[in-house]
């Protein structure tokens, strides 16, 4: 499941500000919160382009979004020092 960066920073116990903050000192975003591509992104972050009607100027507005794999997810907790725990996937009909 691939997700956006305010997901990750949930699932990392971060707030989404610190989250890229802390991505701009192990420099894989810019100042800009751009991707920056590289070996080290290479199957762990990626950009999800996206578009959206502006009314104003009757025209698309097309941006990127930084979206995290799972792998993502697992690397970028190694990096920042972080331990997250997985949970075994819960049984169908099993009681909450």
């Amino acid at each position: 499941m691939n997700r956006d960066l305010k997901a990750t920073a949930q699932v990392l116990g971060l707030r989404d500000r610190e989250l890229r903050a802390r991505l701009r000192e192990l420099r894989l975003l810019t100042n800009a919160g751009e991707l920056l591509i590289g070996p080290r992104t290479e199957g762990r972050l990626f950009v999800d382009p996206r578009s959206r009607w502006n009314k104003r100027f009757q025209t698309y507005s097309h941006y990127g979004v930084v979206m995290t794999t799972e792998a993502g997810v697992a690397w970028l907790a190694e990096q920042l020092g972080i331990t997250v725990t997985t949970m075994p996937p819960r049984q169908a009909g099993s009681p909450a």
